[in-house]
């Protein structure tokens, strides 16, 4: 029997080609991954899009919202760099569109949704999946001014076929850009202090402990305990809502607009704390709102300044000052 011998030149050659073979394969593999898709399809969904604003900003027609987007639709909102992603199922989707395009009490400025054509991408996973990105701008519509333009951004969808109907299953807006809707003012230079390091720790860390006793009354809208955590001389300063100097007055407030519809998220590593002599401290720091009334927005954060004093061991708030 003759032995086959293989020099290291063809070892070389069998390799290549193994190489070959398997990177054809994978390639093949990758390109049923994703299919190329059609003119048609990408007709099908600008036209689904048009339908879909002119029900939202023109004809309020929530029945052919409901036609286009799946039951199980979820709407993800992003809203810049220092605001939370807004997320909406479909019900709350519906209900915002009622609320801010369609009852005429409640209801914003009129609005136009312009869609960047030339931007429409589709990518099919399968027969039964698709998704589209874009671009996308909205204007402010009134009476004789022309359209200001008041956001750009991005948008993902992902389509679904059910029952020969493509719906809508899922929306993703990535904030581009929001224009300025005031006139540009001369900046002047801001003060950055050195970082902040606290004088007494053991003060710096009762206050923390104090600050989450408190606003936990808050979010769980625990009205005895905060009682209990509030001077009867207490001082509350708004920004927007003024003074108040009556501590029956602001649980009030608080029960009647803060129960159950906002929730305070503290920002972290924001607060300072400082001793105040034979008083107590002060505290200084960055907070935010979550309206769980309005589809779980997040604010913008806000400095806030409460004085603490200590009576026989007992820590109360004297005074606040919420600035948003």
């Amino acid at each position: 029997m003759n032995r086959i011998t293989i020099t290291p030149l063809k070892r070389l050659l069998i390799l290549i080609l193994v190489l070959l073979l398997v990177s054809q394969a994978k390639s093949k593999a990758q390109k049923t991954e994703v299919a190329p898709y059609t003119q048609e399809l990408v007709n099908r969904f600008i036209a689904k899009d048009s339908s879909l604003f002119n029900a939202v900003f023109n004809t309020c027609d929530t029945k052919e919202i409901e036609a286009i987007l799946a039951r199980d639709f979820v709407y993800y909102q992003d809203k810049g760099y220092y605001e939370h992603t807004a997320i909406q199922s479909l019900d709350q989707f519906i209900a915002n569109i009622k609320k801010n395009f369609c009852d005429k009490a409640t209801a914003k400025p009129k609005m136009r949704r312009e869609l960047v054509k030339e931007s429409i991408e589709v990518f099919t996973e399968n027969k039964t999946t698709a998704t589209q990105t874009g671009t996308q701008r909205f204007y402010v519509v009134a009476d004789g001014q022309p359209d200001r333009l008041v956001e750009e951004s991005k948008f993902s969808r992902v389509w679904q076929l059910q029952n020969g109907d493509w719906k809508m299953k899922k929306e993703v807006d990535y904030l581009v850009t929001t224009p300025a809707a005031k006139p540009a003012v001369r900046q002047l230079p801001h003060y950055v202090p050195e970082a902040y390091t606290p004088d007494d720790e053991a003060l710096y860390n009762e206050i923390l402990i104090m600050d989450s006793l408190y606003f936990d009354t808050y979010n769980t809208c625990n009205l005895e305990k905060m009682n209990s955590l509030m001077s009867d001389s207490l001082e509350f300063y708004h920004d927007k809502g003024g003074l108040s100097t009556s501590k029956s007055g602001v649980i009030e407030a608080i029960k009647n607009n803060i129960c159950g519809k906002v929730s305070r998220i503290l920002v972290p590593g924001s607060i300072e704390v400082y001793p105040i002599n034979n008083y107590g401290a002060v505290e200084i720091g960055y907070h935010r709102f979550q309206n769980h009334a309005e589809g779980g927005s997040v604010s913008r954060p806000g400095k806030f300044i409460i004085i603490w004093q200590k009576t026989a061991g007992q820590w109360q708030i004297t005074r606040v000052v919420s600035l948003h």
